[in-house]
């Protein structure tokens, strides 16, 4: 049972003398990744005698500041004065691990390989050499003896002469060659020797952090009984961070569905790797604001229409004396300007933590490890929407609901529609219950056409007069698919906020909804168009205004 967290400041405090020092090697045991910022728990244990001890845990990450810094130890185990060292720092027995020093110890082996096997091809070379040296000598003691050979000896000298001297070069040369292959057989063989080294040498810095002092964490501990001790250290480590991503796939057809795969991407670049880590995942942000943004109230007056007048002849006549110099009314008081607001995501209080199944390897600096979470299985419903006037074919949309009992946090999402690879897109936040609409890629069977009619010699569709406008449109819907479609046609007519213009405007078949969700000029349409169909619908307009205006 661990008594509360250590709340000092974590300044250095003088302490009695010890009885003996202790080092250990903190290990990482968990982490909880909030959104650009971590919460590291790694423990130590000990085999402590009773009494009071110093104990030494070096090798923390040197950004690790006393702030964040907390340590918890047992019951019957009493934490003293604590310190965080970066510099200056104390001499602390080798605390690698037995995984690296074999992967040490290969390289030194693998190393050794080479360098001897490195003096054995130069031996060999040393015999090619030998040969050929001695195939120069030769050639030489020819041309030298060759002349006095044919003035004073026999035909017999000569014969001699010339076996000697070429059975002797033949035998060096076939050395020299036999060397030659030995050298190159040796050589080929050390390559595989390199690339061992070469892989050897990447499995221990596989297993090493970068370079760093770091820091070295010293404490007190009183221990009321022999025995072994844990003792776990929370720091809080920045350059970490995890977003969601997802696979969404849709299956359409008579009862269709949306299964979303849900994964992590996790990245760390905190300067040490963590390695066989319990992985909790918050969507709480310890980094953000924790309080609300303060309120000015806004100071209004008010001046007479004379003084506006007047300032407005000022200004036609270069006057540069402000109006306020003039008020009536007392000046506002000084006050600070009002902050800037903006849309912040807000969970309202809500905060998702999720623990993920078994233990884990991030290791420093490796951009995006994806770990898969779950997957989702919700209902869906289909259709396919259609813009005439901005485009020419419908797209297949997709409507679900949020049926867990969870957030949906935000993220990328790529995108699958019956098995077909569609594209990305953002998933926004998504409350439990809430609904969301989402594009599952084009529709290119479904032809859209909105073509506005000759309704007289010259004319394009459009009447205008000085105090009237008429337009009309014809809208094609032709499904070229081999199912049946449920349509969503949407399409505009202009608005009007003024009484004296009046908008007017009819429909076949009629709209079905006009201005939904309070869109001012949008009509839709609920459409079934089957498989080898084509609709059509007629939309025409009439804008009315008073004499003496102008449309704009």
């Amino acid at each position: 049972m661990f008594r509360p967290l250590l709340t000092t400041s974590l300044i250095a405090l003088t302490a009695p003398a010890f009885a003996d020092s202790f080092t250990g090697q903190a290990s990482v045991d968990t982490v909880t990744i909030y959104p650009g910022v971590a919460s590291v728990m790694r423990q130590v244990t000990l085999d402590l005698p009773a009494g009071s001890h110093e104990i030494i845990v070096p090798g923390l990450p040197r950004e690790v500041t006393a702030d964040g810094l907390r340590v918890a130890a047992p019951a019957g185990v009493q934490i003293g004065g604590v310190n965080l060292s970066r510099d200056r720092l104390p001499v602390t027995p080798d605390q690698t691990s037995p995984e690296i020093e074999a992967a040490e110890a290969e390289v030194e082996r693998l190393e050794e390989v080479l360098r001897q096997s490195t003096v054995a091809i130069a031996e060999i070379r040393l015999r090619v050499q030998a040969a050929e040296e001695r195939i120069a000598f030769l050639q030489g003691l020819s041309q030298s003896s060759a002349g006095e050979t044919l003035s004073a000896g026999s035909i017999a000298d000569i014969q001699a002469l010339t076996q000697m001297v070429g059975s002797e070069t033949l035998a060096a040369r076939q050395e020299a060659f036999t060397a030659e292959q030995e050298a190159k057989a040796a050589e080929r063989a050390q390559e595989d020797d390199r690339e061992a080294l070469d892989e050897a040498r990447q499995a221990l810095a596989a297993l090493m952090a970068p370079a760093d002092d770091g820091s070295v964490l010293t404490f007190n501990l009183n221990v009321t009984e022999a025995g072994e001790v844990t003792v776990e250290i929370s720091t809080i480590e920045g350059y970490a961070n995890w977003s969601p991503v997802y696979d969404m796939r849709l299956t359409t057809g008579d009862a269709p569905t949306l299964d979303i795969d849900r994964s992590v991407v996790v990245s760390q670049e905190t300067g040490q790797d963590w390695l066989d880590v319990t992985l909790i995942l918050s969507t709480a942000r310890p980094g953000e604001r924790i309080a609300p943004s303060d309120v000015w109230a806004v100071p209004r007056r008010i001046v007479s229409e004379e003084e506006l007048e007047r300032e407005r002849q000022d200004r036609n006549l270069g006057v540069a004396e402000p109006l306020l110099s003039r008020s009536v009314v007392e000046p506002a008081p000084a006050m600070v300007a009002e902050a800037d607001f903006q849309a912040v995501a807000d969970f309202s209080g809500a905060t998702v933590t999720y623990t993920y199944p078994g233990r884990v390897d991030i290791r420093n600096g490796v951009d995006n490890l994806r770990l898969p979470l779950d997957t989702l299985n919700l209902d869906a419903d289909v259709w396919a929407e259609a813009i005439p006037s901005r485009d020419q074919i419908a797209y297949r949309v997709a409507e679900f609901t949020n049926t867990t009992q969870e957030v949906l946090l935000p993220g990328q999402a790529l995108m699958f529609a019956d098995g077909t690879m569609i594209g990305f897109t953002q998933l926004p936040l998504l409350a439990a219950g809430a609904d969301a609409e989402l594009g599952f890629g084009p529709l290119d069977g479904i032809r859209l056409t909105r073509a506005i009619p000759k309704r007289s010699e010259g004319d394009r569709g459009v009447f205008s007069s000085s105090n009237q406008l008429t337009e009309a449109a014809v809208i094609g819907i032709e499904n070229l698919t081999g199912q049946d479609w449920p349509v969503l046609l949407r399409d505009t007519i202009p608005y009007s906020q003024q009484d004296d213009l009046e908008v007017d405007f009819e429909a076949s078949p009629n709209a079905t909804r006009i201005d939904p969700e309070g869109q001012r000029g949008i009509l839709e349409w609920d459409l079934e168009v089957e498989a080898g169909t084509k609709e059509e619908v007629r939309l025409d307009y009439t804008l009315t205004w008073p004499e003496g205006y102008v449309l704009q």
